[in-house]
């Protein structure tokens, strides 16, 4: 026979009777070979496709399809991207696969993955959530977008976090939340303004949720959501209150050490209303968080925010000392502030008797006007 001359023959050994299975190999291993040779691999494709699926097509015995598979995944590895794909497309919405190739697809790179996690009905939902727990946020994404995954699979995909693959369960229209997961994905809106927006227009939302929501989203949605739940001012104060306890941080904590939309909107809000006084700028560093304190500082001072992060991480304290005497901030809070700040920024490195002495000496040697005038040169840089 040809192809027991042929890279294959290695498994006919084991396959015992050949009468329905050697047609078939013979075809995909000619396939192969032409392939194999072919400069642009395009012109042979289709052959090699129609041996596979005529294969998986015929009774095999379990023998058969340990090769076939083997096989299979071969020419998966092999081929090109877009072949991959293609090939992968194919086999995803068959409901006989083995199971072997079955995982080996929905484990493999996105590309050749997506197809299988979208569209075959065989991957169990145990299944969906081992690949959920053992792969990361490119096939939660996909996952996200399957069609009527349950409650315990969403769960799973929610508990990842990341704002992408909520917005994809948002956007899955064949699929219901309960509340529990709504205010789950609630819970991490703050973080991203595209999640904040798509989770205010779910046609579910529990109104607690559209409150808890209203200062992470843009002005025109804040609008949408006192229309769409008649929502008071009352209301809306008390999720600020709530909005704020939720800034606890270090800045060297964060992988950025700028405020979030939502820090700045309400540092904005509450310079306009001339809330920003000292004992509020103290009270929250001392609640650790520091990345607001930034939002509130450079509103009050109108200094940037990266200068602002740089006055935190000054060692003598002088940039402080300035923006503090020229905002009249009395040197009890001054100190309070070097002191905690110096603590969220820098960690590493907590302020010592002697920078905090040379502070507070730096302090009290400024007048009001000379701070006001360094502190507007600063403004104007």
């Amino acid at each position: 026979m040809a192809y027991l001359q042929g890279e294959y023959a290695q498994y006919i050994g084991a396959m015992g009777n050949y009468d329905r299975f050697d047609p078939l190999l013979v075809s995909l291993h000619d396939s192969l070979r032409l392939f194999k040779y072919d400069q642009n691999g395009d012109t042979y494709y289709n052959s090699v496709e129609a041996s596979i699926l005529d294969i998986l097509d015929a009774r095999l015995q379990d023998t058969e399809k340990a090769i076939v598979t083997d096989i299979i995944i071969g020419i998966v590895k092999q081929a090109r991207h877009d072949i991959q794909k293609t090939l992968s497309e194919k086999l995803s919405f068959r409901d006989d696969l083995p199971a072997t190739l079955l995982h080996y697809l929905a484990y493999a790179d996105i590309h050749v993955a997506q197809p299988v996690l979208l569209n075959s009905t065989q991957l169990s939902d145990v299944d969906i959530m081992y690949i959920i727990q053992s792969k990361g946020q490119d096939h939660w994404r996909v996952i996200a977008r399957r069609p009527e995954i349950n409650e315990n699979v969403i769960a799973c995909l929610t508990a990842k976090k990341d704002a992408e693959t909520n917005i994809g369960l948002l956007e899955n229209d064949t699929i219901s939340m309960s509340s529990s997961l709504i205010k789950q994905i609630a819970a991490i809106a703050g973080t991203s303004e595209a999640l904040a927006d798509k989770l205010v227009a779910y046609k579910d939302l529990p109104q607690q949720v559209a409150v808890s929501l209203y200062w992470h989203v843009s002005t025109t949605l804040r609008q949408d959501i006192k229309n769409r739940f008649g929502i008071e001012g009352r209301v809306i104060d008390e999720a600020l209150e709530d909005t704020m306890q939720d800034f606890t941080d270090s800045v060297l904590q964060c992988e950025s050490m700028k405020p979030s939309k939502t820090m700045i909107d309400i540092a904005q809000r509450y310079h306009a209303e001339g809330r920003i006084d000292e004992d509020m700028l103290v009270e929250c560093l001392r609640r650790r968080q520091g990345r607001f304190f930034i939002a509130l500082f450079a509103c009050r001072t109108k200094l940037s925010h990266s200068v602002v992060w740089t006055m935190m991480r000054q060692s003598g304290g002088q940039g402080l000392a300035v923006a503090s005497r020229a905002t009249n901030i009395s040197k009890k809070n001054f100190v309070s502030i070097f002191l905690l700040s110096g603590t969220l920024a820098r960690s590493q490195h907590p302020v010592s008797g002697d920078e905090l002495r040379m502070a507070i000496r730096y302090y009290e040697g400024l007048s009001y006007k000379v701070a006001k005038d360094i502190l507007c040169d600063s403004i104007a840089v």
